[in-house]
């Protein structure tokens, strides 16, 4: 019986740390996808527009998995029209 407990509360914790690692993903995915929506083209000296659009794909579907795993199915089906 306190074998089950301690097995239970670990699996728990597990979960806790997988929702936290995907809740941290969205996070950064998020400021990302902002950062680069605030700058325009013509201000952009650094990274090419294909690079830029290449991070914005590529943001866009870490955020679409992550939604995904914490079975918020409404916003990663929001995020696929994009």
């Amino acid at each position: 019986m306190e074998d089950r407990r301690a097995e239970k509360s670990c699996e728990q914790a597990c979960e806790s740390l997988k929702r936290q690692d995907y809740e941290m993903t969205l996070k950064h995915c998020t400021e990302a996808l902002l950062s680069l929506g605030q700058n325009s083209m013509a201000d952009l000296t650094g990274p090419c527009p294909l690079e830029i659009e290449s991070i914005k794909i590529e943001s866009l579907l870490y955020r679409i998995a992550s939604f995904l795993q914490l079975k918020n199915y409404g916003q990663a089906d929001e995020d696929c029209r994009h």
